[in-house]
């Protein structure tokens, strides 16, 4: 009797943890067969990049997640997504250079957090700004990749960073009713993360912020805030992210020499199985060792249309021409659109087609960088031309 008693206590001893404490293992495997091209540059035909077909790795990633409840409605844990290549299975894009999004644990996003139903503390490398919910019925959710929201509202003069590194993050919980999930966040610059931020050509700068050497300036910082709303078929989002770096006379500025300020300003409507949503976006930067800033603005129109299994997919965007110490450059813009269809086969696994299309004028550089998606980096003013059919499982 004392036996099974005593084993009765240590198996309670050790349960009780086990149920507070929960890990789960997730992700998603996107994988497209397509074609890609960029051509039609102002350099002339020797910068283009022909015609090339490619069994394609869309955004796959594997998830690590632990969530302990601490009781009185407190809990805490940790987030870890890696992207990963199950085209080639190693860290390189289609361009054939490393993509450090899929180049280490955590490398999409990792977090260690604290908080309840008021809200969140989060301290590691995040995503922000370009995350958008339902304002994006496009993207590696649905088709992979698209042109509207990586390219055009996040690309030009750009932000500092889409997914920072070295952050505080609040969270707004449950208890902010239609504005739960808003957040406020700031963070220091530094080598963590940097490849994903900085321009062509200039990875080894990273000395802004913490990584800054012996009597450097290591003031480099950034900071920003999501608004979000949702009230029945109506939501809305209010980004805004502006960063200080400590500056350097490279002969080739990037973001560790550079300032930069952005806003973005969404809303939508769901009508029923349809949804459409609205977007614009300001954002500039500024060369701390010359003081030239660079302006530019996006406007996009997007939707998505619900018929059972079947869901159609439609982006469009304009940037118009750039300004540089607030005169005009010409032939600096670009439009562009994005097209899909998904078939869902489960609730886990959907078909999808896709078509995507650039068209830059004579300096325009917009480009699909998002992702690791394009086969190179296009010259100005070559237009680009993506199509494919693709399997996406969420696991």
């Amino acid at each position: 009797m004392k036996k099974a008693l005593i084993a009765t206590a240590v198996a309670s001893a050790i349960a009780v943890p086990a149920m507070a404490q929960n890990v789960t293992l997730s992700g998603r495997a996107s994988m497209e067969v397509g074609n890609w091209k960029a051509t039609g540059s102002a350099a002339g035909s020797a910068s283009d990049f022909k015609n090339r077909t490619r069994v394609a790795d869309t955004g796959s990633r594997f998830t690590f997640a632990v969530s302990e409840d601490l009781g009185g409605g407190l809990r805490a844990g940790v987030y870890c997504e890696t992207g990963i290549n199950i085209d080639n299975g190693g860290s390189t894009d289609q361009a054939g250079v490393n993509n450090a999004n899929t180049s280490e644990w955590c490398s999409r996003e990792g977090r260690a957090f604290i908080g309840n139903q008021l809200g969140e503390i989060r301290l590691g490398r995040q995503n922000v700004f370009w995350t958008q919910g339902a304002l994006n019925p496009l993207g590696s959710t649905f088709i992979g990749s698209d042109v509207i929201t990586a390219t055009i509202i996040s690309g030009g003069s750009a932000v500092y960073t889409t997914r920072g590194e070295n952050m505080i993050k609040l969270l707004a919980g449950p208890t902010f009713g239609k504005f739960a999930n808003s957040e406020v966040y700031m963070g220091y610059m530094g080598n963590s993360g940097g490849l994903n931020n900085q321009t062509a050509g200039a990875n080894a700068a990273n000395t802004s912020g913490e990584a800054a050497g012996a009597n450097a300036n290591a003031a480099g910082k950034y900071q920003g805030f999501k608004v979000n709303f949702s009230d029945g078929p109506l939501f809305a989002m209010w980004d805004n992210q502006s960063s200080k770096a400590a500056g350097s006379a490279a002969a080739t500025p990037n973001d560790r020499e550079l300032n930069r300020s952005a806003n973005k300003i969404g809303a939508g409507y769901r009508f029923g199985p349809t949804t459409v949503a609205l977007q614009w976006a300001d954002k500039s930067r500024t060369v701390v060792s010359t003081g030239l800033k660079r302006e530019d603005t996006s406007y996009a129109l997007l939707a998505q249309h619900s018929m059972g299994a079947t869901m159609l997919h439609f982006g469009y965007a304009v940037m118009p021409n750039y300004k540089e110490r607030g005169a005009t450059v010409v032939d600096t813009g670009a439009n562009a659109y994005t097209l899909g269809v998904t078939y869902n086969l489960s609730k886990r696994t959907h078909l999808y087609g896709s078509y995507h299309n650039i068209d830059n004028k004579a300096a325009g550089l917009v480009n699909m960088a998002g992702g690791g998606y394009q086969g190179g980096t296009p010259a100005a003013g070559a237009d680009t031309t993506a199509y494919g059919v693709g399997i996406i499982h969420n696991f």
